[in-house]
Parts: C-alpha cells; sequence; structure tokens
C-alpha cells in the first residue's frame, strides 16, 4: 500500500503541474513579458513543497496510508472533474485577472473553488500518511496561498459585469466544501 500512495501523490503533483503549464489560460500579455511574479514565486513554493512532501513520502514511515490515500483519489477525482468542466477556460492563479465566466457546471455546482479544493487535499495527505509536522506546514502555507489567491478572484467577480449573479452563487455555494443547508449564507 505504501508504495500505491507514493505513487498517487507524485501523480497528484504532476497533474497540477500539467495544469499549471497547459490547462490554465495566460494573459494575453504574458506571451511577451513572461509569467507574473505571483505566478513564478507560487510555482516554485509548490515545487519546493512537492518536493519535500515527496521525499518525506519516500524516506518516512507511512502512519496513515488508507486516510492518505483515499485524500490522493479524492483530489484527482476532484481536480481532472474541474479540468473537463472548465476546458481551459479560466486563467491561472497569481496572474492578477479574473475570468468574466462564472463555472457552476460539475463540482462547481458544489464548491467555488474545485482546484484548490483538490490542491489542498493532496498537501494535507501527505501530512495525514506520515503525521510529520513539517509537511503539515507545507500544508498550512499552500492553502494560504490559495486562499488569497481565490479572495482576489472572488473580489474581481463580484466588482465585474455579473457581479450579482457572482453574489447570488456565492451564498447558495460553498467555498471549498460543500455548504450543508442549501440556501443559507456562511460568511467566508
Amino acid at each position: 500500500m505504501s508504495l500505491l500512495v507514493r505513487c498517487c501523490a507524485v501523480s497528484c503533483f504532476l497533474g497540477f503541474a500539467w495544469g499549471m503549464g497547459w490547462h490554465f489560460r495566460r494573459r494575453p500579455d504574458a506571451a511577451h513579458a513572461g509569467p507574473p511574479r505571483a505566478m513564478l514565486a507560487t510555482a516554485l513554493v509548490a515545487a519546493l513543497c512537492a518536493a519535500l512532501q515527496i521525499a518525506a513520502l519516500l524516506i518516512r514511515l507511512l502512519r496513515f496510508p488508507a486516510a492518505a490515500l483515499s485524500m490522493y483519489g479524492c483530489s484527482a477525482a476532484l481536480f481532472w472533474w474541474a479540468v473537463k468542466v472548465t476546458r481551459g477556460q479560466l486563467a491561472a492563479c497569481g496572474q492578477g485577472c479574473v475570468s468574466s465566466r462564472i463555472v457552476r457546471g460539475g463540482p462547481y455546482r458544489y464548491i467555488r473553488h474545485p482546484f484548490y479544493a483538490a490542491y489542498n487535499l493532496t498537501w494535507l495527505g501527505g501530512f495525514v500518511a506520515t503525521g510529520w509536522w513539517p509537511l503539515a506546514l507545507t500544508a498550512v502555507l499552500m492553502a494560504a496561498i490559495y486562499e488569497r489567491f481565490a479572495r482576489e478572484e472572488e473580489r474581481g467577480l463580484m466588482a465585474g459585469p455579473q457581479g450579482a449573479a457572482y453574489r447570488e452563487y456565492r451564498l447558495r455555494t460553498g467555498k471549498y466544501w460543500p455548504r450543508i443547508r442549501a440556501g443559507r449564507s456562511i460568511p467566508d
């Protein structure tokens, strides 16, 4: 089971790297000026954290492999479901621009940020697998980065032409976890 956990973790990280490089749209001027600093910084921090996670999974005793395996499986399923629904139409995080499109299909029927939720499941999966506190720090660091981007994206959507529609969608749909009671607002 340990080998399966390690393979699933690596698969998740490779899928996320693919998404950053080939799934998400870039700003029109990004081809000439290169990726924005926030995007590069996020990619660098994520690569370093992923290397630490993979190294820990290789050298440390896996304490809860079944729980970690289920987290990696849920993460991968959520990520690829969101990829299928968005089909490269969303902007990559860290670019300072927001897609004007409100996606409501697939996992977006239940949560507003399935990509960030999938990423967070994988980061947390390493800590769950090993119980090693530095991996908890990587999970917290990456979750904080994603939260910053999620807030930036939501502010942009609410300030844009579909602001009213997004506010209504936000009341019905959880941020990273489905709403327990339909129609009730839970502050984010």
